[in-house]
Protein backbone atom coordinates (compact mmCIF):
# COMPACT_ATOMS: atom_id res chain seq x y z
CA UNK A 1 0.00 0.00 0.00
CA UNK A 2 1.44 3.49 -1.06
CA UNK A 3 2.07 5.94 2.07
CA UNK A 4 0.26 9.35 2.30
CA UNK A 5 2.31 11.90 1.66
CA UNK A 6 0.61 15.28 2.31
CA UNK A 7 1.64 18.85 0.99
CA UNK A 8 -0.41 22.32 1.55
CA UNK A 9 -1.56 22.53 -1.60
CA UNK A 10 -3.66 19.09 -1.10
CA UNK A 11 -4.74 19.97 2.40
CA UNK A 12 -6.03 23.50 1.37
CA UNK A 13 -7.56 21.41 -1.60
CA UNK A 14 -9.46 19.34 0.91
CA UNK A 15 -10.40 22.25 3.26
CA UNK A 16 -12.44 23.86 -0.35
CA UNK A 17 -14.03 20.52 -0.97
CA UNK A 18 -15.05 20.18 2.89
CA UNK A 19 -16.64 23.36 2.76
CA UNK A 20 -18.07 22.80 -0.53
CA UNK A 21 -19.63 18.97 0.39
CA UNK A 22 -20.76 21.14 3.35
CA UNK A 23 -22.84 23.36 1.12
CA UNK A 24 -24.63 20.13 0.04
CA UNK A 25 -21.55 19.67 -3.04
CA UNK A 26 -22.18 16.08 -3.91
CA UNK A 27 -19.21 15.99 -6.28
CA UNK A 28 -17.15 17.72 -4.13
CA UNK A 29 -18.04 15.03 -1.18
CA UNK A 30 -17.18 12.20 -3.70
CA UNK A 31 -13.86 13.74 -4.59
CA UNK A 32 -12.88 14.44 -0.58
CA UNK A 33 -13.78 10.27 -0.12
CA UNK A 34 -11.21 9.87 -2.74
CA UNK A 35 -8.66 12.08 -1.36
CA UNK A 36 -8.83 10.71 2.01
CA UNK A 37 -10.20 6.45 2.02
CA UNK A 38 -6.17 5.18 1.84
CA UNK A 39 -5.33 7.71 4.77
CA UNK A 40 -8.42 6.54 6.85
CA UNK A 41 -7.96 2.64 6.03
CA UNK A 42 -3.64 2.96 6.70
CA UNK A 43 -4.59 4.98 10.02
CA UNK A 44 -7.92 2.06 10.67
CA UNK A 45 -5.32 -0.68 10.27
CA UNK A 46 -3.51 0.47 12.74
CA UNK A 47 -6.29 -0.26 15.53
CA UNK A 48 -7.90 -3.08 14.15
CA UNK A 49 -7.19 -6.73 12.34
CA UNK A 50 -10.59 -6.76 10.66
CA UNK A 51 -10.24 -5.11 7.53
CA UNK A 52 -14.19 -4.97 6.28
CA UNK A 53 -15.22 -3.66 10.02
CA UNK A 54 -12.79 -0.73 9.21
CA UNK A 55 -14.14 -0.39 5.83
CA UNK A 56 -17.69 -0.48 7.16
CA UNK A 57 -16.85 2.15 9.90
CA UNK A 58 -15.24 4.69 6.77
CA UNK A 59 -18.49 4.25 5.25
CA UNK A 60 -20.68 4.98 8.02
CA UNK A 61 -18.65 7.92 9.18
CA UNK A 62 -18.65 9.67 5.54
CA UNK A 63 -22.50 9.15 5.42
CA UNK A 64 -22.97 10.54 9.05
CA UNK A 65 -20.95 13.50 7.64
CA UNK A 66 -23.68 14.08 4.66
CA UNK A 67 -26.74 13.25 6.71
CA UNK A 68 -25.66 16.00 9.38
CA UNK A 69 -23.87 18.31 6.80
CA UNK A 70 -26.02 21.78 8.09
CA UNK A 71 -24.81 21.27 11.58
CA UNK A 72 -20.58 20.66 11.00
CA UNK A 73 -18.41 23.13 11.34
CA UNK A 74 -17.41 25.04 7.81
CA UNK A 75 -13.92 25.78 9.67
CA UNK A 76 -12.91 22.02 11.19
CA UNK A 77 -10.10 20.68 9.51
CA UNK A 78 -11.24 17.75 7.53
CA UNK A 79 -8.40 15.17 7.86
CA UNK A 80 -8.07 15.38 11.87
CA UNK A 81 -11.75 15.58 11.76
CA UNK A 82 -12.06 12.08 9.98
CA UNK A 83 -9.45 10.35 11.50
CA UNK A 84 -11.02 11.42 15.21
CA UNK A 85 -14.29 10.03 13.73
CA UNK A 86 -12.75 7.01 12.57
CA UNK A 87 -10.63 6.65 15.38
CA UNK A 88 -14.27 6.81 17.68
CA UNK A 89 -16.22 4.66 15.91
CA UNK A 90 -13.90 1.88 15.93
CA UNK A 91 -13.64 2.25 19.54
CA UNK A 92 -17.59 1.93 19.88
CA UNK A 93 -18.24 -0.90 17.19
CA UNK A 94 -15.36 -2.95 19.13
CA UNK A 95 -16.97 -2.33 22.73
CA UNK A 96 -20.25 -2.99 21.32
CA UNK A 97 -19.59 -6.29 19.45
CA UNK A 98 -17.72 -7.53 23.04
CA UNK A 99 -13.94 -7.45 20.79
CA UNK A 100 -11.13 -5.81 22.20
CA UNK A 101 -11.23 -2.23 23.05
CA UNK A 102 -9.38 -0.58 20.40
CA UNK A 103 -7.04 1.28 23.47
CA UNK A 104 -5.81 -2.14 24.52
CA UNK A 105 -5.52 -3.91 20.56
CA UNK A 106 -2.39 -5.66 20.45
CA UNK A 107 -2.61 -7.59 17.27
CA UNK A 108 0.39 -10.38 17.98
CA UNK A 109 1.67 -8.83 20.50
CA UNK A 110 2.63 -5.53 18.33
CA UNK A 111 0.51 -2.23 18.41
CA UNK A 112 0.61 0.61 16.26
CA UNK A 113 3.05 0.21 13.76
CA UNK A 114 4.73 2.61 11.24
CA UNK A 115 7.13 1.22 8.28
CA UNK A 116 8.67 2.86 5.63
CA UNK A 117 8.63 1.92 1.73
CA UNK A 118 10.27 2.76 -1.49
CA UNK A 119 7.29 5.70 -2.80
CA UNK A 120 9.18 7.48 0.31
CA UNK A 121 11.02 10.06 -1.62
CA UNK A 122 13.79 10.22 0.52
CA UNK A 123 14.56 6.38 -0.15
CA UNK A 124 16.95 6.47 -3.03
CA UNK A 125 19.19 3.62 -3.06
CA UNK A 126 19.89 0.22 -0.92
CA UNK A 127 21.24 2.48 1.75
CA UNK A 128 18.52 4.66 2.35
CA UNK A 129 16.44 1.40 2.35
CA UNK A 130 18.49 0.10 5.36
CA UNK A 131 18.23 3.52 7.29
CA UNK A 132 14.33 3.24 6.88
CA UNK A 133 14.50 0.00 7.86
CA UNK A 134 16.69 1.19 10.97
CA UNK A 135 13.80 4.13 11.79
CA UNK A 136 11.26 1.63 11.58
CA UNK A 137 12.42 -0.82 13.99
CA UNK A 138 13.65 2.53 16.59
CA UNK A 139 10.03 3.93 16.18
CA UNK A 140 8.39 0.61 16.86
CA UNK A 141 10.40 0.37 19.89
CA UNK A 142 8.25 3.18 21.49
CA UNK A 143 4.99 3.17 23.23
CA UNK A 144 1.85 3.03 21.51
CA UNK A 145 0.46 6.44 22.08
CA UNK A 146 3.89 7.85 21.50
CA UNK A 147 3.99 6.25 17.92
CA UNK A 148 0.29 7.18 17.22
CA UNK A 149 1.48 10.61 17.95
CA UNK A 150 4.92 10.55 15.94
CA UNK A 151 2.69 8.59 12.78
CA UNK A 152 0.56 11.34 12.91
CA UNK A 153 2.70 14.39 12.93
CA UNK A 154 5.46 12.78 10.28
CA UNK A 155 3.46 10.70 8.38
CA UNK A 156 0.68 12.70 7.48
CA UNK A 157 2.32 16.22 8.96
CA UNK A 158 -0.58 17.08 11.34
CA UNK A 159 -0.94 20.01 13.58
CA UNK A 160 -0.81 19.68 17.23
CA UNK A 161 -3.71 20.86 18.06
CA UNK A 162 -5.22 18.39 15.43
CA UNK A 163 -3.36 14.93 16.85
CA UNK A 164 -4.63 16.05 20.19
CA UNK A 165 -8.19 16.31 18.70
CA UNK A 166 -7.78 12.95 16.93
CA UNK A 167 -6.81 11.36 20.63
CA UNK A 168 -8.74 12.79 22.48
CA UNK A 169 -5.55 14.59 24.86
CA UNK A 170 -4.66 18.08 25.68
CA UNK A 171 -2.38 19.57 23.13
CA UNK A 172 0.30 19.37 25.62
CA UNK A 173 0.11 16.52 26.03
CA UNK A 174 0.78 15.69 22.58
CA UNK A 175 4.21 17.82 22.86
CA UNK A 176 5.29 15.88 25.85
CA UNK A 177 4.56 12.29 23.66
CA UNK A 178 6.86 13.74 20.54
CA UNK A 179 9.80 15.06 22.83
CA UNK A 180 9.69 11.66 24.65
CA UNK A 181 9.63 9.76 21.81
CA UNK A 182 12.03 12.01 19.84
CA UNK A 183 14.17 11.78 22.85
CA UNK A 184 14.11 7.86 22.66
CA UNK A 185 14.89 8.21 19.32
CA UNK A 186 17.68 10.13 19.18
CA UNK A 187 19.26 8.65 22.09
CA UNK A 188 19.15 5.08 20.31
CA UNK A 189 19.66 6.51 16.71
CA UNK A 190 23.34 7.63 17.66
CA UNK A 191 24.23 4.06 17.89
CA UNK A 192 23.49 3.48 14.61
CA UNK A 193 24.08 5.95 12.32
CA UNK A 194 25.22 9.90 12.53
CA UNK A 195 22.74 12.11 14.13
CA UNK A 196 22.58 14.40 11.36
CA UNK A 197 21.25 12.28 8.64
CA UNK A 198 19.49 11.60 11.08
CA UNK A 199 17.69 15.27 11.79
CA UNK A 200 18.17 15.32 7.75
CA UNK A 201 15.38 12.91 7.70
CA UNK A 202 13.40 14.51 9.80
CA UNK A 203 13.24 17.86 8.45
Amino acid sequence: MKPIIIDNRQEDREITLWRELLAGNVSSFEQLIDRTYDLLFQYGNKFCRDRELVKDCIQDIFLEVWEKRNALNHNIPPRAYLLASLRRRLHRVTQRNRLQPVEDFSPEGSQFDVEFSAEYQFIQTEQDQQIASRITTLMNELPKRQKEAVYLRFFHDLEREEIAAIMDIHPQSVSNLLQTAFKFLKTQWKAIISVAIFFRFLA
